[in-house]
């Protein structure tokens, strides 16, 4: 089972994947957990803010180096490079960014996501991700500048489904509040490889629209909101209670009864013995 989390900017997707993950697996369900890895991005061992500069040197190449890492990865794994990086690149041709330097950024990070993507839909347990190609989706048409629906619903239909869309949502003075925080924490490079507030804030009206569409297309998706960590705890109790219902009605569809399994046994005998 796949999970896709997506939102604008600010609206509490890691926290909310990383959350939910724990709650998965605190109920003996085993979760494999994809983040983004973006940039500024700190990993749980990270939350307390470097005190020295030399440190902060250390958190940030290592965060910057992590994309590297699993670039060379996919190199040494040619089988499915060519379905990755064309995926990449359908995106990119239906949806191109103004910026060339945009272009080769998401070209190599959707490249990474396809593989992961296609890597874990094979895997019989839960994947959750932070984000992943609806989000990438939203972030190509911000870059594009174009918000076309015909294109954008192209888009949609050239990249897989997964089981569940959650969509993240919070206030805008929220948002701005927690962007602004995110740009003081992180240092000059990734504050470089940031989208400015206003632009990040642009991306609900494109979050809307994606979800109008995937709406049309019958996918399942649902709405939440984290405002604080109440509401962040109720919603992760409704996400955990759907997820897990989604995934009994999966194993009861794939176990066949022993009544049925006697019955095709007993017709496969009158075919060998007329």
């Amino acid at each position: 089972m796949i999970i896709e989390l997506f939102g604008p900017p600010g609206a509490g997707k890691t926290t909310l994947a990383r959350t939910l993950a724990a709650r998965l697996r605190e109920r003996d369900y085993t979760v494999d957990l994809v983040l983004s890895h973006r940039p500024a991005e700190r990993s749980p061992s990270e939350t307390v803010t470097p005190s020295t500069p030399l440190r902060k040197i250390s958190f940030t190449t290592r965060r910057l180096t992590r994309p590297l890492a699993e670039l060379v990865s996919m190199i040494f794994r040619p089988r499915g490079i060519s379905r990755d990086l064309g995926t990449a690149l359908n995106l990119i041709k239906v949806l191109p960014p103004s910026n060339p330097l945009s272009s080769l950024r998401l070209l190599q990070y959707m490249s990474r996501l396809s593989h992961a993507w296609f890597h874990r839909s094979a895997i019989a347990h839960i994947v959750l991700f932070d984000q992943a190609f609806v989000q990438a989706i939203c972030s190509l048409t911000l870059l594009c500048g174009i918000a076309d629906e015909a294109l954008i619903s192209y888009a949609l239909d050239l990249v897989p489904a997964p089981d569940l869309l959650i969509r993240l949502d919070a206030p805008t003075t929220l948002l701005e509040e927690r962007l602004r925080d995110r740009h003081h924490l992180g240092g000059k490079i990734e504050q470089l490889l940031e989208l400015d507030v206003e632009t990040s804030l642009s991306s609900r009206s494109i979050v809307d629209l994606l979800h109008e569409l995937l709406r049309r297309k019958g996918r399942n998706v649902v709405t939440i909101s984290s405002l604080n960590q109440a509401s962040l705890a109720t919603a992760v109790e409704q996400m955990e209670r759907q997820i897990v219902s989604i995934v009994e009605q999966q194993k009861r569809a794939t176990t066949k009864p022993a009544h049925v399994e006697a019955e095709l046994s007993d017709h496969s005998l009158l075919n060998h013995f007329p």
